[in-house]
Order: structure tokens, then sequence, then C-alpha cells
């Protein structure tokens, strides 16, 4: 039977606010979605502008992100258990790689500027751990995924009655970002929403739940996101397999979830043919940009690697936190591929450009780890909350595969962050209560 007790528990809904409207102010953009569509000269020439120069709303936006983490954290929480934990140690020494790294950055002013941003959700996650348990970190990251899909969902509605429906062939959601970002953010509610509904006492929030659970699938599909459809399907079959007591129907959907995450594969490479056009979800831009090698992005780790391969004394340290997308590097594989882009669209091979291998071990090590605590408190307690941070890891797993939108300056970024915090600075007894 699910627990009764968190019905009794306030909404943190005013950290919820502020949180979504830092995001707001440093993410959204209107008709961000059908922006990112064009591939016009002067489009790319916009986006390096903002690589090289940023935007006051998204400095401000972050600046009072920091400021708000940083009061939480001053102010009286939560006691943290955790300073002793192995853990924690491999966590400092991977922060501090990070801001070393400016020492031999290629673009150091653009280094500084990436790592106030880094230490604002640094701030913001912190300050998070301390307030706030589990379960009500489960309930913020719930709040600002559903409060983003619906605002975007009225932003689209506006925007399709103003310029028309383009076609379900070249119609991507997005609402106010990048339809990848969208998708990953869908991922945050799918989730949240299995675990509130699997923990929720009351029928009438479990229906609501249940329907949440349904509209950001949905709206999930519509984003045409393959790599987060494959993350969800994950992070679901982990989650029920964790949380269900019924350990055969668990392991069973655990194994429907890879099973069709790997036909998503096998047909992304047209090793199915049947069933391609199918998984392509409609998507035009597919085709156009050769679906055998991933909707693009073997070009881009191609010219990735072919450039990092310039300086090989770089294999080790990186070029600097964020440095290797600079704007010369966006220009040169926007050029390459045929549309704009400005990152590896791999979440490793992200971290080893700017990091080495040190940083991308480092961070690789780190998620597994906390993906391995929170797994384990889940089965030696029988906690779905614990099962919740299993699924959200397990999901960033498969994911960072061919994105790298997990490790931005996101919202679902910060709750990753948040949940590899949990695991390392909370006992386990802690981070596995219901």
């Amino acid at each position: 039977m699910p627990t009764t007790h968190a019905t009794r528990e306030r909404w943190p809904w005013v950290i919820s606010l502020l949180l979504l409207m830092c995001f707001a102010g440093a993410n959204w953009a209107w008709g961000e979605s059908a922006r990112w569509s064009l591939n016009s000269g002067d489009e790319i020439e916009a986006l390096v502008g903002r690589v090289s120069e940023g935007t006051a709303k998204r400095q401000v936006a972050f600046a009072a992100l920091g400021v708000i983490g940083l009061a939480m954290l001053m102010s009286p929480g939560r006691a943290i258990q955790g300073y002793k934990s192995v853990m924690l140690y491999a966590v400092m020494v991977f922060i501090g790689w990070a801001l070393v790294s400016i020492t031999w950055s290629v673009d150091r002013g653009q280094t500084a500027k990436r790592l106030v941003v880094f230490a604002s959700l640094c701030l913001a996650a912190g300050g998070l751990i301390k307030q706030y348990d589990p379960r009500q970190l489960a309930r913020i990251a719930f709040a600002v995924a559903i409060a983003t899909i619906i605002i975007g969902v009225g932003m689209e509605i506006i925007t399709v009655g103003m310029f028309g429906f383009p076609g379900f062939g070249k119609y991507r959601f997005g609402g106010m970002q990048h339809p990848n970002h969208a998708g990953i953010n869908c991922c945050v509610a799918i989730f949240t929403s299995a675990y509130l509904f699997r923990t929720e006492g009351n029928r009438t929030h479990r229906l609501l739940y249940a329907l949440t659970f349904v509209f950001a699938a949905g709206v999930l599909y519509f984003t045409k996101s393959r790599t987060a459809l494959m993350a969800a399907l994950t992070g679901v079959g982990v989650f029920w397999m964790l949380a269900s007591h019924v350990r055969l129907v668990s392991f069973a959907l655990l194994l429907v979830a890879w099973g069709a995450a790997g036909v998503l594969w096998l047909s992304s490479m047209q090793m199915l043919p049947g069933v391609s056009q199918f998984i392509s979800m409609g998507r035009e831009d597919v085709s156009k940009a050769d679906v055998t090698q991933l909707t693009g992005r073997t070009d881009i780790w191609h010219f990735a690697l072919v450039q990092a391969a310039r300086d090989p004394n770089r294999v080790f340290t990186g070029y600097g936190f964020e440095s290797f997308w600079t704007p010369e590097n966006v220009a040169g594989v926007s050029s390459y591929v045929k549309f704009r882009i400005s990152e590896g669209h791999n979440l490793y091979l992200d971290w080893y450009l700017e990091l080495g291998l040190v940083g991308a071990g480092l961070y690789a090590l780190l998620l597994l780890w906390a993906l391995v605590r929170w797994a384990i408190a889940s089965r030696v307690l029988g906690s779905p909350v614990a099962a919740l941070g299993a699924a959200v890891l397990a999901a960033v797993v498969i994911h960072g595969f061919a994105e790298s939108s997990c490790g931005d300056a996101n919202a679902p970024g910060l709750f990753v962050l948040v949940t590899i915090g949990c695991a390392t600075l909370r006992r386990p007894d802690e981070i596995g209560f219901a």
C-alpha cells in the first residue's frame, strides 16, 4: 500500500517558484524551438555571438540563483552527515579540477563566466540539500518540470496560432526551449509523477499524478527526442523494478524498457528498416541529417575529436571548463554539419573535451557511485524515493551517450547535481526514507 505521510507535508511552493523564475530568465526564449530548426548563416552567426558574449538576462538569472543558494546554505537547516564520506572527497576533487582548469584554459574569459554559473548551480544544489529532505526535493523537481511543460504548451499554442502549424514532419515541441532540452525536462516530470503516484495516499491526488505522467509522456513524444525517450523508458523501468514489491513484474518491466530502448537505437541506425518510420517520430530532419549517423552526431563527434587531437598534451587536462566550444569551434562545427550546434551531443565527450580524462573519469565515477548508493538504499530499505534517485541517474547514464543537456546549466542539470549530492552528503538511512 502507498504511504500516506507525504500528503500531510506542505509543498515547497516558494522555492519551486523561485527556481522556475531563475531558469525561465536564464534559458527560456520566445520561439526557441522554431529558432533552432533554422539553418541559415545569419542564425549561426547569432549563435556564435551568444556563445561569446552571453546575455544580460541569463547573467542576472544565474546571479539570482547563486544568491538563493547561498541564502539557503547560510540559513539553519538539516544537519549534513556526509562530511567524512569518501565520495565527498571525490566530489571536491572534481569541483576543484574544474576550478583550476582556468589556469590552462584556451579561453580564460569564457571559462571564468561559465565557472560563475557552475558555482551558482553548486550553491543552489547544496542549499536545496541542506534545507529539504529527498521527498521535498522530488516535489520541487515535479513542480518546476510540470510548470515548464504547461507554460511551454501555452506558448506553443500561441505560436501555432500566429504562424500556423508547419506539419507534423517539421514540428518538434520545445515550448520556450530547444526540443532536446524540453525532452529531458519531460523525463523529470515523468519520474517524479511516478514517485508521487507511488507514495500518495489520497486517491484524487494519485489520479492527478497519473494524469501528469501521461501528459508529460505525451509531450515527450512530440519533442521527438529519441534520446530522451530512451532515457525515460530506462528510468521508469528502473524505478518500478526497485519500488515494486512484485519483483518478477518489475523485472519484466525493466526488460521491456531496455528492449524498447534497444529497438530505438537499432532502428536509428537503419538496422530495423520496418520500424524506422515509426521510430523516427515523423521527423523530416532525420533523413536530411542521415539517420545512420544518429542525426549528425557522429559528424559532430568526429569534428570535436579531430580538433581536440591537435594538442595531444590536453588528453588528461582538457581545454578548460566549458572552453572547448569557443566561438571559432562553434562556427566550425556548425558549418561542418550544416546546422547550428554549440555542444558535443555527448555528455562524456564534452566533459573529456573540457576537463580531459581526469575530469570525465571523475564525473562518470560519481554518476555511477551515486546510482549504486541510491539503488542499494532502495533495496535494503524498501524506499521509493531512493528508487527515484536511482531512476534519475540511470536515465542520465543512457541520455549522456547522445546528449549533453543533463550537464548543462538548466533545471534538469540542477536536479542531477542534487541527486548526486544527496547520495554524497546524506547517510544511507537518510537518503532512503520513503
